[in-house]
């Protein structure tokens, strides 16, 4: 009898408590929660599946630098943002073929450009970065270009000729959509077609290739927006693999979090500051979204009309170009409970 109740017991499935108590190596729980994410493994749950009243902190629009329409000091397309050192904004209108620099406080200073292919002319400028210190670069998509102006708004010249590239070997054809720039005035153009970042010295020379069509850290599918902080680190974004990766200037991953997008065009343009802040839009949804250095989310909004460039000011706050509104907004990061109080009354 006790024989037969052996081999009963011993024929019994286990229950699924018993199933789960050892997990194996490939779904265990990494011991270092800032260790990069492979996106070829199971989808982590998103930091953006968060609501956002339980966020600790909100983004809150406080200015309009600039406003939508066809004159002097307004725009139509907003898509390209950046800031100089002494504060100035500069951006990019894709409609009107023009770029414009503004004050601090949004006070128009002067605009270049014109439709067309010759110099100093342009007819899609996307990216606009700050070449060095004296000069800021503009990626034409249309002229296949990085055309640079000094900071009084005098064309400089190309510094990137991208379709004289096309037979070089190993870069060839380039179809960029992205350009972002370090402080020592190299740069860096996002290829969305062959899903890879091609690295330039300051003179406007192939320096490096980065990534490639992959799933592993340091590789892309569906590269739709780069950022470059000061310290040369790139932060690139992904609607394929649906995530964010923080590189060296060299391709190593640093970090890497997943992003709650869906495949498409829409581009998802990315800022990062000094204390490695990273903001990421989607131009599809009109969501907003500021992370901390590690992926940590901390705080989203959404709303916005096609948000097409990012850039943080010297304030610490964001400037936000909305290509479908046609207007530049200054956000600003705000304790949930500082919002919520300011709300109430």
């Amino acid at each position: 009898m006790i024989l037969l109740l052996m081999l009963v017991l011993a024929a019994a499935p286990r229950s699924a408590a018993d199933s789960t108590a050892t997990p194996s190596a490939a779904v265990a729980a990494p011991r270092d929660s800032s260790a990069v994410r492979d996106s070829s493994t199971a989808r982590a749950p998103l930091a953006s599946d968060a609501l956002a009243d339980e966020l600790p902190w909100r983004l809150t629009p406080v200015q309009e630098i600039v406003g939508s329409g066809t004159g002097r000091g307004q725009v139509m397309e907003p898509s390209g943002l950046t800031t100089d050192a002494f504060g100035r904004i500069y951006v990019a209108d894709a409609a009107q073929h023009r770029v414009q620099q503004f004050g601090p406080d949004g006070s128009r200073l002067w605009e270049v450009g014109t439709l067309g292919s010759d110099p100093g002319e342009l007819r899609r400028p996307m990216s606009v970065a700050a070449i060095g210190t004296l000069s800021i670069g503009v990626l034409d998509v249309e002229n296949r270009r990085v055309d640079t102006w000094d900071l009084f708004g005098r064309w400089q010249g190309v510094l990137i000729d991208l379709a004289q590239l096309e037979d070089a070997d190993p870069v060839g054809r380039i179809d960029a959509i992205a350009m972002a720039t370090d402080r020592g005035g190299a740069v860096f153009v996002a290829d969305a077609e062959r899903d890879r970042v091609i690295a330039f010295d300051f003179s406007g020379r192939v320096s490096g290739v980065i990534g490639g069509i992959g799933t592993r850290p340091g590789s892309f599918r569906g590269l739709r927006g780069l950022a470059v902080s000061p310290r040369g680190e790139l932060v690139c974004t992904e609607r394929a693999n649906g995530r964010v990766q923080r590189l060296t200037a060299g391709g190593r991953a640093l970090a890497s979090w997943p992003l709650d997008v869906k495949p498409g065009r829409a581009l998802l343009p990315a800022a990062i500051d000094d204390s490695a802040r990273v903001a990421v839009a989607d131009e599809a949804t009109g969501r907003l979204w500021m992370f901390d250095a590690r992926g940590a989310l901390l705080a989203r909004a959404d709303g916005l009309a096609g948000p097409r460039a990012l850039a943080f000011a010297g304030d610490g706050s964001l400037l936000v170009a909305e290509a479908r509104a046609g207007i530049v907004r200054r956000w600003r990061l705000v304790p949930a409970r500082a919002a919520d109080a300011g709300a109430e009354h």
